[in-house]
């Protein structure tokens, strides 16, 4: 029997969510103890286990009431500012550039999602594709299709909007409440989850505002490495700089039984 993946996340991307709760006067300690991802991480570039921050980011949505918590995260922390990805992407000459260099190392910030710049007649599409467990997820379609829509701005300007926007998942009512998304024509239930974008604004240059103390070497890292047994190094080594863990501990974190982990 072939190990399952566990799909990994940069811890960077853990911030997003601290900070977001925060501003929302919710407990980030709280729910993060509760799915089992560290309070605070030393090092951005480490990595962990990506299903919990599904169940986080929609139990956050309807425990706290913020129906539109994914979006709201996005909005917070947008993706250029994220320390891991922020310096991979800051050297674009314009926004083709910037689309395509983040397709190609997407891979290297979390092992789920294929991210494509299609061109479809006059448009061209910023598409994802998920994997088939987690298709049509509402919080997390919200989160990254706003994203989507923040990489865009950062040459079109904070105002513009996509024409269309395609979802994977069915038609819901949370939708409505992100405003970010209202202005543009919405279709549910699609093949891939995308947005459009005229071909003239590729060219547009992209006008970057860069955190203090984000380091800005040019280097692309490598794409993470999904292999099962160096997916649970990995774990280990993120989270036992804090405490001491068990292989009971290890096994719920990556959510698998103790078994297979043994195995």
């Amino acid at each position: 029997m072939k190990d399952p993946d566990i799909h990994l996340v940069k811890a960077a991307f853990l911030s997003q969510f601290k900070i977001a709760m925060h501003n929302c006067g919710v407990s980030s300690d709280y729910y993060f103890r509760k799915f089992n991802l560290p309070t605070e991480v030393s090092d951005p570039e480490s990595l962990l286990p990506l299903k919990p921050f599904f169940h986080l980011i929609n139990v956050v949505a309807i425990n706290e009431d913020i129906p539109g918590f994914g979006s709201l995260v996005a909005q917070t922390t947008p993706w250029h500012k994220v320390l891991s990805l922020g310096p991979l992407i800051m050297n674009s000459k314009n926004l083709g550039n910037l689309l395509e260099t983040f397709c190609e190392i997407a891979s290297s910030q979390s092992s789920l999602v294929n991210f494509n710049l299609i061109d479809e007649d006059s448009n061209f599409y910023f598409s994802y594709i998920d994997r088939p467990v987690y298709k049509g997820d509402v919080q997390m379609e919200l989160y990254r299709i706003t994203s989507m829509i923040q990489l865009i701005q950062l040459a079109a300007g904070d105002e513009w909007r996509p024409e269309t926007i395609r979802l994977n998942m069915p038609h819901t009512p949370v939708v409505n409440a992100c405003s970010f998304l209202t202005e543009s024509e919405i279709s549910f239930s699609q093949a891939d989850s995308a947005i459009s974008v005229h071909s003239n604004l590729l060219k547009l240059p992209v006008q970057m505002e860069i955190p203090a103390g984000m380091r800005t070497g040019k280097n692309k890292q490598p794409a993470l490495e999904i292999e099962f047994t160096h997916s649970i190094r990995q774990i280990i080594n993120t989270y036992t700089k804090t405490q001491n863990i068990s292989i009971e501990e290890v096994a719920d974190i990556a959510e698998i039984t103790v078994r297979t982990l043994q195995r």
